[in-house]
């Protein structure tokens, strides 16, 4: 699910030039809007957060290389956040557009495209997690597999609450069950492992 899209690579190679570049510092937010015109973003390196601009839920680290704001409905909602310093390409999204027609470039959009959507499929299965606890492990799972500079930063509970609407007292209260079962490790609330995580708690 974190993985980056094979084909974003290929996209920017076809859309881009190396002078559309500009390397933005961490902390440095992006939107999929300028002047009220949409645009699409071209991460060639960096880490990035989405968020969801109404009300900052986190919806998941992305890792370059990134080619993001194809679906103007969905992009006009969200924000990108550099979690370091990040070379973006930020462009037009008729100027992309017509880039790709000239370059006929749309097969490889359509399987970019298809990869974003199975993306944001499983994100609102996540979300629509019929429990808790349900959503707890999904999210669980998740942080499992962020980089060990995530890991290692990143205490389970705030990455829980960034990611979800649940309330504190019921994160810290099932993990603290589930560290206690042994079903999974933390130390100094920093997941280390995953054990095993029954199918209802």
């Amino acid at each position: 699910m974190k993985l980056p899209s094979p084909w974003a690579g290929q996209l920017l190679n076809g859309l881009t030039r190396e002078e559309d570049y500009k390397t933005w510092p961490k902390g440095s937010k992006l939107s999929f809007q300028i002047n009220g015109e949409p645009v699409c973003h071209f991460v060639r390196s960096g880490v990035m957060t989405l968020e969801r601009f109404d009300d900052a839920l986190l919806m998941g680290t992305v890792t370059a290389p990134l080619a993001l704001g194809w679906m103007s409905a969905t992009s006009s909602r969200m924000i990108l956040r550099s979690k370091g310093p990040c070379e973006i390409a930020t462009i037009p999204f008729e100027q992309v557009m017509a880039l790709v027609e000239q370059k006929q470039l749309w097969d490889l959009v359509a399987k970019h495209m298809l990869h974003i959507t199975n993306k944001l499929f499983i994100y609102n299965e996540i979300l629509t997690a019929p429990t808790t606890y349900d959503l707890i492990c999904y999210q669980l799972i998740s942080l499992l597999q962020e980089p060990e500079s995530t890991r290692s930063s990143t205490a389970a509970y705030q990455y829980i609450l960034d990611r979800t609407r649940l309330s504190r007292s019921s994160v810290m209260k099932m993990l603290a069950e589930l560290k206690k079962g042994g079903y999974i490790q933390l130390e100094q609330g920093k997941l280390v492992a995953i054990h095993y995580l029954p199918p209802g708690f």
